[in-house]
Protein backbone atom coordinates (compact mmCIF):
# COMPACT_ATOMS: atom_id res chain seq x y z
CA UNK A 1 0.00 0.00 0.00
CA UNK A 2 1.35 3.57 -0.68
CA UNK A 3 0.83 5.94 2.10
CA UNK A 4 -1.46 8.75 1.77
CA UNK A 5 0.22 11.48 3.85
CA UNK A 6 1.56 14.12 2.41
CA UNK A 7 5.44 14.93 1.03
CA UNK A 8 7.21 16.50 3.27
CA UNK A 9 9.99 18.62 0.76
CA UNK A 10 11.24 20.49 3.42
CA UNK A 11 13.59 17.89 4.78
CA UNK A 12 14.91 17.65 1.53
CA UNK A 13 17.70 19.74 0.96
CA UNK A 14 18.71 21.72 -2.10
CA UNK A 15 20.98 19.71 -4.11
CA UNK A 16 20.43 16.96 -2.46
CA UNK A 17 20.19 14.31 -5.63
CA UNK A 18 19.52 11.18 -3.76
CA UNK A 19 16.77 12.68 -1.43
CA UNK A 20 15.09 14.41 -4.34
CA UNK A 21 14.75 11.15 -6.28
CA UNK A 22 13.59 9.40 -3.63
CA UNK A 23 10.90 11.91 -2.98
CA UNK A 24 9.96 12.28 -7.18
CA UNK A 25 9.97 8.28 -6.77
CA UNK A 26 7.38 8.33 -3.67
CA UNK A 27 5.23 10.60 -6.06
CA UNK A 28 5.25 8.16 -9.23
CA UNK A 29 4.52 5.20 -6.98
CA UNK A 30 1.72 7.09 -4.94
CA UNK A 31 0.35 8.80 -8.38
CA UNK A 32 0.65 5.28 -9.85
CA UNK A 33 -1.05 3.45 -7.37
CA UNK A 34 -3.81 6.24 -6.89
CA UNK A 35 -4.67 5.82 -11.09
CA UNK A 36 -5.12 1.74 -10.45
CA UNK A 37 -7.32 2.59 -7.79
CA UNK A 38 -9.15 5.20 -9.38
CA UNK A 39 -9.77 2.65 -13.11
CA UNK A 40 -10.65 0.05 -10.94
CA UNK A 41 -13.53 2.19 -9.23
CA UNK A 42 -14.91 3.32 -12.46
CA UNK A 43 -14.92 -0.17 -13.58
CA UNK A 44 -16.74 -1.10 -10.63
CA UNK A 45 -18.79 1.45 -10.73
CA UNK A 46 -19.93 1.56 -14.32
CA UNK A 47 -21.22 -2.30 -13.50
CA UNK A 48 -24.23 -0.71 -10.64
CA UNK A 49 -27.30 -0.86 -11.87
CA UNK A 50 -31.10 -1.41 -9.97
CA UNK A 51 -34.53 -2.48 -10.53
CA UNK A 52 -37.44 -1.95 -9.01
CA UNK A 53 -41.37 -2.15 -9.46
CA UNK A 54 -44.17 -0.29 -8.23
CA UNK A 55 -45.68 -1.49 -4.79
CA UNK A 56 -48.71 -2.86 -7.33
CA UNK A 57 -46.49 -4.17 -9.79
CA UNK A 58 -47.48 -1.93 -12.60
CA UNK A 59 -44.31 0.16 -13.05
CA UNK A 60 -40.64 -1.62 -13.18
CA UNK A 61 -37.95 0.69 -13.50
CA UNK A 62 -34.07 -0.12 -14.08
CA UNK A 63 -31.51 2.55 -13.36
CA UNK A 64 -27.99 2.37 -14.71
CA UNK A 65 -24.58 2.86 -13.64
CA UNK A 66 -25.01 6.40 -13.60
CA UNK A 67 -28.28 5.96 -11.73
CA UNK A 68 -30.35 7.25 -14.44
CA UNK A 69 -33.30 5.77 -15.77
CA UNK A 70 -32.54 3.48 -18.65
CA UNK A 71 -35.87 1.55 -18.78
CA UNK A 72 -39.81 1.76 -17.19
CA UNK A 73 -41.95 -1.82 -18.15
CA UNK A 74 -45.69 -1.55 -17.13
CA UNK A 75 -47.55 -4.53 -16.41
CA UNK A 76 -50.36 -5.53 -19.38
CA UNK A 77 -52.76 -3.92 -17.10
CA UNK A 78 -51.51 -0.73 -16.50
CA UNK A 79 -52.56 1.32 -18.82
CA UNK A 80 -55.98 0.44 -17.38
CA UNK A 81 -55.06 2.77 -14.29
CA UNK A 82 -55.14 6.82 -14.62
CA UNK A 83 -52.68 8.92 -15.35
CA UNK A 84 -51.77 10.11 -11.95
CA UNK A 85 -52.19 6.26 -10.79
CA UNK A 86 -49.40 5.24 -13.60
CA UNK A 87 -47.02 8.36 -12.77
CA UNK A 88 -47.07 7.64 -8.51
CA UNK A 89 -45.97 4.38 -9.61
CA UNK A 90 -43.08 4.46 -11.42
CA UNK A 91 -42.41 7.47 -9.10
CA UNK A 92 -42.42 4.74 -6.39
CA UNK A 93 -40.48 2.57 -8.04
CA UNK A 94 -37.94 5.15 -9.49
CA UNK A 95 -37.64 6.45 -6.13
CA UNK A 96 -36.47 1.97 -4.93
CA UNK A 97 -34.58 1.58 -7.91
CA UNK A 98 -32.53 4.62 -6.61
CA UNK A 99 -32.44 3.67 -2.86
CA UNK A 100 -30.88 0.38 -4.17
CA UNK A 101 -28.62 1.87 -6.54
CA UNK A 102 -27.04 4.21 -3.37
CA UNK A 103 -26.53 1.32 -1.57
CA UNK A 104 -24.97 -0.38 -4.39
CA UNK A 105 -22.82 2.58 -4.60
CA UNK A 106 -21.49 3.14 -1.46
CA UNK A 107 -20.67 -0.84 -0.88
CA UNK A 108 -18.55 -0.56 -3.68
CA UNK A 109 -17.32 3.12 -2.75
CA UNK A 110 -16.41 1.57 0.19
CA UNK A 111 -14.63 -1.43 -1.07
CA UNK A 112 -13.00 0.18 -3.75
CA UNK A 113 -11.73 3.31 -1.66
CA UNK A 114 -10.71 0.68 1.58
CA UNK A 115 -7.49 2.56 1.64
CA UNK A 116 -8.30 5.88 0.92
CA UNK A 117 -10.51 7.37 3.75
CA UNK A 118 -10.58 10.93 2.11
CA UNK A 119 -11.50 10.06 -1.27
CA UNK A 120 -14.12 7.63 0.17
CA UNK A 121 -15.89 10.09 2.29
CA UNK A 122 -15.40 12.61 -1.03
CA UNK A 123 -16.95 10.46 -3.43
CA UNK A 124 -19.97 9.82 -1.18
CA UNK A 125 -20.71 12.87 0.08
CA UNK A 126 -20.69 14.61 -3.33
CA UNK A 127 -23.07 11.48 -4.90
CA UNK A 128 -25.42 11.61 -1.87
CA UNK A 129 -25.75 15.46 -2.62
CA UNK A 130 -26.95 14.70 -6.06
CA UNK A 131 -29.52 12.77 -4.95
CA UNK A 132 -33.32 13.39 -3.22
CA UNK A 133 -33.62 14.11 0.56
CA UNK A 134 -36.30 11.26 -0.07
CA UNK A 135 -33.69 8.98 -1.30
CA UNK A 136 -30.96 9.23 0.99
CA UNK A 137 -32.70 10.28 4.02
CA UNK A 138 -31.07 11.97 7.04
CA UNK A 139 -27.41 11.93 8.18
Amino acid sequence: MVSSEPFDLSTVRLGDADATHAVLARIRETAAARAATARAAVSAFSRLSAEAWSPRREARVRVGATGLVEEVTFADWAPQESPLALATAVQRAHDDALRQWYAAFVETAQEQYAAAPELLRATIERTRAMLPERIVGEG
